[in-house]
């Protein structure tokens, strides 16, 4: 068995539409993996989905429980069904090294330093985490060579 964080990059394109991101998500339903997030990418998920299903910025719902959009429901049910990592300090300190390594934002950083931790493999969309998982030894899945 296998186990894999899930980038946001996977399930923002997911929820979107994206064919690339739902091949790859179907791909892992009679695999042997464990799928994973962590709350970096919950919240990336959340925020972004919220201001995508708003058509405005997520900031107009604050306060105003009657303006979230019904979508979010189906968002959440889906998060649900993933095992969570929450990021620890260790992971921040890691976090801390693969920015000053690699010139990575924050939020990249800590999903690949919880991946590293956790010796998970990582599903990403992303370009970004191309060089500096092949460096630090973590398997990519759907990022194009």
């Amino acid at each position: 068995m296998r186990d894999l964080l899930v980038d946001s990059s996977v399930l923002i394109e997911y929820f979107k539409g994206n064919e690339r991101a739902v091949k790859l998500l179907e791909s892992f339903e009679n695999a042997d993996v464990v799928l994973y997030i962590n709350d970096v990418v919950f919240s990336e998920v959340v925020y972004i989905l919220l201001g995508h299903y708003l058509g405005s910025s997520p900031r107009t719902m604050k306060g105003n429980p009657n303006k979230l959009p019904s979508e979010i429901e189906e968002v959440f049910k889906v998060l649900r069904s993933f095992g969570f990592i929450p990021v620890e300090q260790s992971t921040v300190f890691k976090a801390m090294t693969i920015i000053q390594k690699y010139a990575m934002l924050p939020n990249d950083a800590l999903i690949l330093a919880t991946c590293m931790e956790h010796s998970f493999s990582l599903a990403t969309l992303d370009d970004d985490f191309k060089l500096p998982a092949g460096k630090e030894g973590v398997p990519l899945i759907g990022v194009r060579a």
